[in-house]
């Protein structure tokens, strides 16, 4: 059994195809799909995705992304209700990112803080997007130490692995893994370095594509090239891995 803990098919690439999306997944022996909210439109639309596909194990997350957090003053009052929904696991992707910059960092500085407390509120775990802010956001973290986190697409090298996997947190890899770039080969080092227990597998869908498709829109029935290259670079049966990976999100999601 394969899990996907990061897809995007609530995007407008994969809202009108999604009952085929979903399906094809399911065809490539994924499981498990965590649907990830990026604003409140995007919350709402993953929650509802997770309530009307029960039979394909979907879940999803609600959270409010950095490149969105000029938009809000203060959370959505209506995530306190969605938030109770059995089907929603995490609070998430919310975090800080320096590349684009698309909201000012003193937003996406206020924003995280508040969700990060949200989360504490909700006894729910997090899942992180930290872009070039590695230094603010670790900053930040140590204070909410508590709190279960998980590192999406995990950006922070050897630098700052050991601070991370001190907080006890996950690390989830996509489909950069598969590339053969430099980002590529850095992502594949850091795999070596993390603990089984502390990984996770993802896709991103629609972004970031793994080889051999990259360039082409994303799926999660593509999360298994991500499976096939961790498994290598663990030295263990992809089948291991899908048991490791299994154990890791239930006690990480308490699905």
């Amino acid at each position: 059994m394969l899990i996907d803990t990061h897809c995007h098919i609530n995007s407008e690439e994969l809202r009108p195809d999604a009952r085929a999306v979903i399906s094809r997944a399911r065809e490539a022996d994924v499981r498990k799909m965590l649907i990830v909210g990026c604003d409140y439109e995007d919350s709402c639309e993953a929650a509802a995705m997770a309530e009307n596909f029960p039979q394909f194990g979907l879940y999803a997350s609600i959270g409010i992304h950095p490149h969105e957090a000029k938009r809000y003053s203060n959370i959505p009052e209506e995530f306190r209700r969605i938030i109770i929904n059995r089907k929603v696991v995490a609070v998430g992707e919310i975090g800080l990112d320096y590349h684009y910059n698309n909201s000012p960092k003193d937003d996406q500085i206020r924003m995280f803080e508040q969700q990060l407390r949200f989360a504490e509120e909700t006894g729910k775990p997090v899942i992180l997007h930290i872009r070039e802010a590695m230094t603010d956001a670790m900053e930040m973290l140590t204070v909410h130490r508590g709190l279960k986190m998980l590192f999406h697409c995990y950006s922070g090298g050897l630098e700052f692995l050991n601070e991370v996997l001190g907080m006890g947190s996950m690390c989830a890899f996509g489909g950069a893994v598969t590339w053969n770039n430099p980002s590529g080969q850095l992502l594949r080092e850091v795999v070596k370095h993390v603990p089984s227990e502390n990984i996770l597998c993802e896709t991103d869908a629609p972004y970031m594509t793994p080889s051999p498709f990259r360039g082409k829109r994303n799926e999660p029935a593509y999360v298994k090239y991500v499976y096939n290259v961790i498994a290598r670079e663990k030295g263990i049966s992809v089948t291991e891995l899908s048991r490791i990976v299994e154990d890791n999100a239930a006690r990480f999601f308490g699905w």
